[in-house]
């Protein structure tokens, strides 16, 4: 390749947008570590950051291509950002392991069910039957269950469902909404005894963002798991369908419909700073091993995440593979729902159960405790 190769005026305006890209990756590997109630701006570019390094691998190709050491300026970018690549993208293949002696292996899930519901359609017994399946199929120790929809009675009482598909009598379900016939909220079953429960309150009242928490007594060893359901976004059926107008059709940018999306955004980033604090403070005074699992609403790349997978493993990261895919509604399709565990356990497989159902794909992982 030829270091000092002439650039034709095409080539110097591919050179200023990769330098402009370079720049954006950078300011993105802040994300993690920078409050967004203190600068919010770069929240942003964390949630940017699959299509720029995406942007940055097709510069490179590019550069390789047209034989010129360009190309370097994108992989030194990509480099400084290893760390962030590794949450976000991760090779491990599929794991096999025997139980060794003294070993405790709690078989964990993660599920937002959205009330049992296809995403963007109303309740139907298939998709109900189908959620219930997955679960039966995986057969978890402990299941923590986000939107979780219930009726009293009848043929959605969901409560009794998995109770019975589990074959346990233990669970811990907090509504944030309830009449006399039904409830929404999230759940928390266990085939093992639950001695303690309780959540930690984000607000004066129970709400849909909420984290709850069970203490679990296996045999003579203790453990807490929580399960999270970080701030919500909260877009309506009109941002989606600018969202989707934007994606499929190439629509012009809507100033007033992108200042509301990013009012939304912002809005939820801060609120999810405040949220992880609180629950690692919550934690920080377990006195046994706990579990943090749920729906966090936001990227490998966000504060939220990193600072919730402060001190503790993250179960993706220690044994997922490729990108880590969690959601599958209509926003663009990043991994926001996640397992991690304090030190006190291994992470000895981890899966995505890839099945389009809810707008999530349910999350499970095998954690030895030591």
């Amino acid at each position: 390749m030829k270091g000092k190769r002439k650039l034709n005026l095409f080539d110097k305006i591919i050179l200023w947008l990769n330098c402009l890209l370079c720049l954006a990756l950078l300011i993105s590997y802040l994300a993690p570590v920078v409050d967004p109630k203190t600068f919010w701006v770069v929240a942003f570019f964390g949630l940017a950051y699959p299509p720029l390094l995406l942007g940055s691998l097709i510069f490179i190709i590019y550069w390789i291509l047209r034989k010129n050491w360009y190309f370097i300026v994108s992989v030194l970018c990509i480099a400084i950002g290893y760390s962030v690549l590794l949450n976000n993208f991760q090779l491990h293949g599929p794991s096999s392991y025997s139980n060794g002696p003294n070993q405790t292996v709690i078989n964990m899930m993660t599920y937002n069910v959205h009330n049992f519901k296809r995403y963007g359609a109303n309740n139907d017994i298939s998709t109900k039957h189908e959620i219930l399946q997955v679960i039966n199929e995986s057969q978890p120790d402990v299941i923590g269950i986000q939107e979780f929809y219930t009726r009293k009675a009848g043929q959605y009482d969901m409560r009794d469902s998995i109770l019975r598909i589990m074959g346990t009598t233990w669970y811990y379900f907090e509504p944030a909404v309830a009449n006399t016939q039904e409830a929404i909220g999230i759940a928390i079953f266990s085939k093992f005894p639950i001695v303690a429960h309780g959540f930690v309150p984000f607000a004066n009242k129970m709400g849909e963002n909420a984290c709850l928490y069970i203490d679990i007594k296996k045999g003579d060893i203790q453990f807490r798991v929580y399960s999270v359901h970080l701030q919500s976004i909260r877009f309506d059926n009109e941002d989606y369908k600018y969202l989707n107008s934007i994606a499929k059709q190439g629509s012009k940018t809507d100033g007033s419909s992108a200042r509301r999306l990013g009012s939304k955004l912002k809005t939820a980033f801060i609120k999810r700073s405040d949220q992880v604090k609180k629950i690692k403070e919550h934690a920080a005074q377990c006195p046994y091993p706990y579990i943090i699992s749920g729906d966090f609403n936001d990227t490998p790349a966000s504060y939220a995440v990193n600072q919730m997978a402060k001190g503790i493993k993250n179960a993706f990261r220690e044994g997922g593979a490729g990108f880590g895919r969690t959601y599958n509604g209509d926003f663009p399709n990043y991994q926001i729902d996640y397992i991690m565990a304090s030190p006190q356990f291994d992470v000895r497989s981890y899966q995505i159960i890839e099945k389009k159902l809810s707008d999530h794909y349910p999350v499970k992982s095998d954690l030895v405790l030591r």
